[in-house]
C-alpha cells in the first residue's frame, strides 16, 4: 500500500518485542507456537533446526504429482522458515544463546523462568534484558517481507493504532 512507510527510527520496540513473544509462544491444548506450526508445515523439525544453529536448513524441493498443491505450499512454508532462521542467526550471539534455548530449541518446556535463569547462569534482571534485546535484534532482521503471510514484527509508533499480534502493517520500510 502506497505511501505509508514504515520509519525505523520511530519503532516501538517493546510492541515489536511483544510480536515475537507472541509468534514463538506457545499456547493452547497442543501446546504449540505459531513457530513450532511453520516448522511442521514445512516438512521440517525443530532438531533439524538444532544442528549448528541450523547452517545445514533443508531447502523446500518440488513434487509434480497430484498433491502439487501441497507440495508448493510446503515449498512457501520452506522459503518462509528460512527467512525466520536467517533472521535468528542475524541476533547477537550472546542474545542468540537464551533466545534459540527458550523459543526453539525447547531444553526448558514448562519451566519457571526463575529456574530457567539459574541455569543460563544470570540474574533474572539480566535474563529479561538479554531475552528483550534478542527479541528486538530478531524483529529488525526479519525486516519487511510483502510476499510472507507475516508481513513484520516491527510496529511504528503511531498513536490510537490498533495492534495485532503479529502485526502485518501495509508499509514499507525506510531507514531514514
Amino acid at each position: 500500500m502506497a505511501g505509508k512507510q514504515l520509519n525505523l527510527n520511530n519503532i516501538d520496540e517493546e510492541s515489536s518485542a511483544n510480536n515475537v513473544t507472541s509468534f514463538f509462544t506457545r499456547t493452547g491444548k497442543s501446546q504449540l507456537s505459531k513457530f513450532d506450526k511453520l516448522v511442521m508445515f514445512s516438512g521440517s523439525s525443530t532438531d533439524d533446526l538444532k544442528s549448528s544453529i541450523w547452517s545445514d536448513m533443508p531447502k523446500g524441493g518440488s513434487s509434480l504429482n497430484s498433491a502439487e498443491d501441497k507440495a508448493l505450499k510446503r515449498i512457501d512454508r520452506s522459503t518462509e522458515l528460512e527467512i525466520m532462521v536467517a533472521a535468528i542467526q542475524n541476533i547477537d550471539p550472546t542474545f542468540k544463546k537464551i533466545f534459540v534455548s527458550y523459543y526453539v530449541s525447547n531444553n526448558f518446556h514448562g519451566m519457571m523462568w526463575t529456574d530457567i535463569c539459574q541455569i543460563l547462569g544470570y540474574e533474572r534482571t539480566q535474563a529479561n534484558l538479554m531475552m528483550w534485546r534478542a527479541k528486538v535484534s530478531f524483529a529488525y532482521s526479519y525486516a519487511y517481507h510483502e510476499e510472507l503471510p507475516i508481513k513484520t514484527f516491527l510496529v511504528p509508533n503511531v498513536p490510537n493504532i490498533v495492534r495485532t499480534n503479529p502485526v502485518q502493517f501495509p508499509y514499507t520500510l525506510r531507514t531514514n
